[in-house]
Parts: C-alpha cells; structure tokens; sequence
C-alpha cells in the first residue's frame, strides 16, 4: 500500500493535494486529523555528562591513565 503524508494549512475551509499519477483512477481513503501543536517538536539538549562519574576517580592513579591501554594492551599480546 502507497501512503502519503503531507501536513497542511486549512485555507477558508479547504486542502489541496495533488497526488502522484500511480493514485489516479483509484479509489483512495482520506483521513484528516487536526494537529495539537502547530510548531514541529524541538528536541531537547540534554544535559552533559562530563564529569558524572569524577567522585569515583582515584587521585593516586590518575598517573597511570596516561599509558593503561598501551600496558593493557602489551600485556594482552605479547607473548611470553
């Protein structure tokens, strides 16, 4: 089924649509609806999270960060 979704401006009682030629010499169902907001909704920013989780943060290790993965990772794939 081909649908098309068009919102529009009632101009003194009345909508225009033109419809693609696949619609033409069909029957078709015409359902309006009145919208409650006129403006589209904005999403909302939502608040950053930097920092959320700093309370959990160790000062004394706070050195070690800098080269974890690279250990990490040493330690993963050398061998021995």
């Amino acid at each position: 089924m081909e649908a098309i979704r068009t919102i529009q401006s009632v101009d003194q009682g009345e909508i225009h649509l033109t419809l693609p030629e696949s619609f033409w010499g069909k029957e078709v169902e015409v359902i309006v609806l009145a919208r409650e907001c006129a403006q589209p909704q904005v999403a909302k920013e939502h608040p950053s999270r930097r920092g959320a989780l700093k309370h959990y943060a160790n000062p004394e290790r706070r050195d070690a960060e800098a080269t974890a993965w690279s250990e990490a990772m040493r330690d993963k794939h050398e061998p021995g």
